[in-house]
């Protein structure tokens, strides 16, 4: 597969379910140049590695995989930085899972043209359609922006993870991300600390067009999980706070004040998901920041919370 200009890296679990659709956005997509497809296969008990087998018989030129025989996500290991990142030689890479898929054909096109004229661009990226589990839509896309605009570090940080984009949209430099900065992880999180990374070395180019979907498996909001055990919450969102402390450290606390702003939001979402009303009352920057996130019921139903706490 030499001459690419593009490697679509696709990580691969027990998707047989899925990934024959997957594998058409990518067979499907024009371009002016040639691009190959890594898959990783991690371990598949079901049908998922024969599926694998058949692309790359039937497109030799287009699939190259990687088949675990144990499963490497399950041993701790970061298969991205181990497995998928060294193998990549290519100037441009993209990326889509197993149960999503591109949906127009002129995806890999339209990013790499925009990236070529703009080489200040350190990431380039698209609208993305929810859908639920069996391909019905939701109705929803993740920005409902309809012009074409660019995203610094502020926006990311201040925003909720996978606010404006979606994993199945990325489009980077290959030469800028060889592997994962160590300063930036947020252990369990990977989409959001890599915007975070190429808002600090660029800017993010976002395209207004819808051309990946999305699979949604499980629906969550947060008024739901404030009736419920959120110990697995609370720990992401302290390790999002860690990832944040360690940026402000790698930047030279270029982004302070930002990122104290940020720290504030996720601060006030383990209040309130450890139902500590009193505290986010008695912390102003940390209640306007996480008010910032909330959705209207939401907001009426923290308001509760907090009359509550007032009548005590």
């Amino acid at each position: 597969m030499h001459n690419c200009l593009v490697t679509v890296f696709c990580l691969a679990y027990n998707h047989e379910k899925y990934i024959r659709t997957t594998f058409e956005g990518f067979v499907k997509q024009k371009t002016t140049f040639k691009f190959k497809v890594l898959v990783h296969d991690d371990a598949s008990t079901d049908s998922t590695p024969d599926i694998i087998r058949e692309y790359m018989e039937k497109y030799p030129d287009m699939f190259e995989a990687i088949m675990q025989e144990e499963n490497k996500y399950q041993q701790g290991i970061d298969i991205e930085d181990k497995y998928i990142l060294p193998k990549i030689d290519t100037k441009y890479v993209a990326s889509c899972e197993c149960d999503d898929y591109w949906t127009d054909p002129n995806k890999l096109q339209m990013q790499v043209e925009y990236m070529e004229k703009h080489p200040d661009c350190s990431l380039c990226v698209h609208d993305t359609e929810k859908i639920f589990e069996n391909g019905t839509s939701t109705g929803k896309s993740f920005n409902p922006s309809r012009k074409e605009r660019d995203y610094n570090f502020k926006d990311i940080a201040l925003s909720e993870p996978s606010a404006y984009f979606h994993f199945s949209s990325l489009m980077w430099r290959n030469d800028t991300f060889r592997e994962k900065n160590p300063a930036f992880e947020m252990k369990g999180i990977g989409d959001y600390p890599m915007a975070l990374y190429f808002a600090s070395i660029g800017y993010i180019h976002y395209i207004p067009k819808i051309m990946s979907c999305y699979r949604l498996n499980s629906i969550g909001s947060w008024s739901s999980m404030m009736d419920s055990d959120n110990s697995k919450k609370v720990i992401q969102h302290k390790n999002i706070i860690k990832g944040f402390q360690s940026i402000d450290e790698y930047t030279r606390h270029k982004y302070s004040p930002i990122i104290k702003k940020a720290i504030n939001r996720e601060e006030a979402k383990i209040m309130v998901l450890e139902n500590k009303y009193a505290f986010l009352l008695a912390s102003p920057r940390c209640f306007a920041a996480f008010c910032r996130t909330m959705t209207h019921k939401t907001v009426r139903k923290l308001n509760d919370k907090i009359q509550a706490v007032r009548g005590k």
